[in-house]
């Protein structure tokens, strides 16, 4: 093991000691209905509660609901529209989600973007992977 992985190993480590369990319900994501078993709602904990945490924040606009703080959500919708060269398009894109993303304590970083413009449904489809501080995970997302 060398140096670079004893530190991310030791990091990891300390924010697991320093954070509470991650939390979230459960979410039909193409509904997004909460998910239940039988009256209760279904509750997810560590990588697969932060995967329902980035979606609802990558589908949040940011500043737009008073309820939230004004770190919490994206501003992607400045895009859409916008005539960029593809690779200024990608990395604006990209850097949004990242800023979107890296606020929650969790997610200590968002890397591997994929980004899929010719889905054919005329959305965007973005897969890329995060590490958090239970290990590493792929999201898969469409705007």
């Amino acid at each position: 093991m060398d140096f670079e992985e004893l530190f991310l190993n030791q990091s990891t480590e300390k924010e697991k000691k320093e954070l509470p369990l991650f939390k979230e319900y459960a979410i039909d994501f193409n509904t997004l209905e909460p998910l239940k078993n039988g009256d209760r709602l279904v509750e997810l904990t560590g990588n697969e509660a932060l995967k329902v945490w980035i979606f609802k924040a990558l589908k949040t606009k940011r500043n737009f609901y008073e309820i939230h703080s004004d770190s919490y959500g994206n501003d992607l919708d400045v895009h859409i529209g916008t005539v960029y060269q593809e690779s200024i398009k990608n990395a604006l894109i990209i850097s949004e989600i990242k800023d979107c993303l890296l606020v929650n304590p969790y997610i200590l970083d968002c890397y591997n973007f994929k980004l899929d413009y010719n889905s054919g449904d005329n959305h965007l489809k973005v897969s890329f992977n995060i590490l958090t501080v239970y290990g590493e995970s792929e999201v898969l997302h469409s705007e």
